[in-house]
């Protein structure tokens, strides 16, 4: 069965900035890779109406996203700004239908500081993330953290804290052009290396963190989203239902075999 991987960010641009290296290494793999944007970014080029903008920067997305050998993009057509007000049932309702439909099994989205403590960023996490725990399917939601690749295509620092969480550590050296090349797609953005992408990719990070949402597990030196995981532990409630489930099927294996 072909690995599917799905980002749900608020923005075009978010998809390569925050985690471009990360999306065109699971592309070349052989996964598929499929994007969910919440806004058009209409309110993202000075001078330019925001039906202009939203053509411009949809256009900037999709050019993007070939390059980063992304497969499916759907857009959800929020007011760049706005996610914050917009009527919440009706956005998760949408996420869960998609979610559903690709059924990927790895999802990626922005943790609860959204990267830049945009409020676009960090509703798209509050709806991505409720979305997510509502779609009853086995998969794994990651946020980005931050890191020296967000600091470097977002211009914020790193933060020491993980809140606990799995980290996995993305190695992205040998996707860094294709990312460079991704960022040059989003020109109306001013991207920071504009020069040659081979030349600007030796200037990036080589990895890219994910800090591991749901499941809750305790697990370390993970390299790989899709990384077999540790079991997790049953809880007192669960270990004490299994051992009364054992108990019960030996006293009816116990009646029936005293019955003749």
């Amino acid at each position: 069965m072909t690995r599917t991987l799905l980002a749900i960010f608020a923005h075009p641009d978010d998809e390569t900035f925050g985690a471009g290296g990360t999306l065109a290494r699971y592309a070349a793999d052989g996964t598929r890779v499929a994007l969910i944007c919440a806004t058009r970014g209409e309110a993202g080029i000075a001078g330019l109406s925001p039906e202009e903008a939203g053509q411009v920067r949809e256009r900037e997305l999709r050019s993007a996203a070939a390059t980063l050998g992304i497969a499916e993009i759907r857009l959800l057509g929020y007011g760049d700004g706005k996610l914050a007000q917009a009527e919440p049932e009706e956005v998760v309702g949408q996420l869960v239908s998609a979610i559903r439909d690709i059924r990927p099994q790895v999802v990626i989205t922005f943790g609860p500081d959204g990267i830049s403590g945009h409020p676009d960023h960090i509703a798209i996490h509050r709806l991505a993330t409720q979305a997510f725990d509502r779609t009853g399917l086995s998969a794994r939601l990651y946020y980005v953290m931050p890191s020296e690749a967000t600091w470097q295509g977002c211009g914020v620092p790193p933060s020491p804290a993980q809140d606990g969480r799995p980290v996995v550590g993305v190695d992205v050296a040998a996707h860094l052009v294709a990312k460079v090349q991704a960022m040059q797609r989003h020109a109306s953005q001013n991207p920071p290396y504009p020069g040659p992408p081979v030349e600007e990719a030796t200037r990036l990070a080589c990895h890219e963190y994910f800090a591991l949402a749901r499941p809750s597990i305790v697990a370390n030196g993970l390299t790989d989203l899709f990384a077999a995981l540790p079991r997790r532990p049953r809880s007192n409630l669960q270990a004490s239902r299994h051992e009364r489930r054992i108990r019960l099927t030996t006293l009816e294996g116990k009646t029936k075999g005293g019955q003749h």
